[in-house]
């Protein structure tokens, strides 16, 4: 008889943890924790990144089988617990390596004292945020001691839940209002009240601008979404000496990566003012000369003549009609054999990818992207797409031959 799913998956799980174990401690490195000075992240390489992996989908589909059918049609996410841990700025008020009662944290942020241990459980429970080392007092796990020691980690924590999160429950409602896919006509904008996309909305609430550059700087270095893995999965050395536009590239921190990397590379970022406002005062100094910003709006004409032209990160948040108006204004500037790269997320076939990567990637396939370039111009040639070994989003080239 051969053995069911769940022991296979049960075995294959002791076994990488196994193999992921010995590697831990011939190298030196912490093993997880969510301990107060426990590891943000584990410090994994080559084909352990792949066991890592393939313990997380199969913990994942374990945990799903056990649940079951109909428990997975009703699932609990508790995300106000982090909303108000966000809102209320409390981790801040937990003393690192200490502990405070509830009752005087609930005084430290103005909330009742009730309602915020209910709350804090929560988080305790569901998503490892906080503890309680003895019965009434609270002291930080790794994940909360994270929002005191990284702002854009906080950042990215108010960016879901003040502002992204809302939006979900307001996307059908939006739907069925507007029938458009205009970025104004969204579930983010009907939940605002605004008429506008976010990046004109912040133009207006530079705060909330300021925390979406942290946050989407935050997230950009999630796991096997690194931007080591554009950097070093692509030939830049192609155009040493050259030009590279960074468009949408906010603050600059794939640009510095590439600078730093290619010492004769010259970037230009482009975005919108609200974003590129004072970027430059944070980039290193080693790359300050050759890393410039300008303030552009990438559904006008490209104004900058480059050997390429960067979207990361960028096709995903629009629609097709959008998202070739967003290439074709790149025409105007573009010379024989200038590149195009985007640096974004595939779908690929069916069951071709672990379930944590498929979980991840919901978003164009090959043939939709080939098509995209296609309607935006027909002198967009050449088109390649793959995705490094270990990375969570495609890159896709395309070489401009009039």
């Amino acid at each position: 008889m051969n053995s069911s799913r769940i022991v296979e998956l049960a075995t294959r799980i002791q076994e990488l943890t196994k193999e992921l174990e010995s590697y831990l401690q011939e190298n030196d490195i912490q093993s997880p924790s969510f301990d107060e000075d426990g590891p943000v992240e584990l410090a994994l390489s080559g084909h352990m990144l792949a066991a890592r992996e393939e313990v997380l989908s199969s913990t994942l589909e374990l945990h799903d089988l056990f649940l079951g059918p109909s428990n997975c049609l009703r699932p609990v996410l508790n995300g106000v617990s982090l909303q108000a841990i966000y809102r209320f700025d409390i981790a801040r008020h937990v003393p690192v390596h200490g502990e405070i009662s509830f009752k005087e944290l609930a005084e430290k942020c103005g909330l009742d004292a009730a309602n915020l241990r209910r709350t804090l459980r929560f988080a305790m429970a569901y998503h490892h945020v906080f503890r309680e080392p003895r019965k009434g007092f609270v002291g930080h796990t790794a994940a909360s001691r994270r929002l005191v020691d990284d702002p854009t980690a906080r950042a990215g924590l108010g960016y879901m839940f003040e502002e992204v999160w809302q939006g979900f429950c307001h996307t059908l409602p939006a739907l069925e209002q507007y029938h458009s896919d205009d970025p104004g006509r969204t579930g983010w904008a009907h939940y605002h009240n605004t008429d506008m996309p976010p990046w004109q909305y912040y133009s207006s609430h530079p705060e909330m601008a300021r925390r979406f550059a942290a946050a989407m700087s935050s997230f950009a270095n999630g796991h096997h979404n690194t931007p080591s893995f554009l950097v070093h999965g692509y030939d830049w050395g192609q155009f040493e000496q050259g030009m590279v536009v960074d468009i949408g590239g906010s603050k600059g921190n794939v640009s510095s990566l590439l600078a730093q990397r290619y010492p004769e590379l010259r970037l230009i970022v482009q975005d919108l003012p609200s974003m590129v406002d004072g970027a430059a005062e944070s980039l290193p100094n080693d790359v300050r000369d050759r890393v410039a910003f300008q303030a552009h709006d990438f559904f006008t004409p490209q104004p900058v003549q480059a050997n390429a032209y960067l979207f990361r990160n960028i096709f995903h948040n629009w629609s097709d009609s959008h998202g070739v108006r967003i290439l074709q204004a790149l025409v105007p500037a573009l010379r024989p054999g200038a590149r195009i790269i985007v640096n974004d997320y595939l779908l690929p076939e069916p069951g071709t990818l672990s379930l944590l990567k498929e979980r991840a990637v919901r978003e164009r396939e090959e043939a939709d992207w080939i098509e995209l370039f296609r309607k935006a111009d027909s002198r967009f040639a050449k088109l390649r797409i793959w995705t490094p070994e270990g990375a969570s989003m495609a890159i896709i080239e395309a070489v401009w031959e009039p």
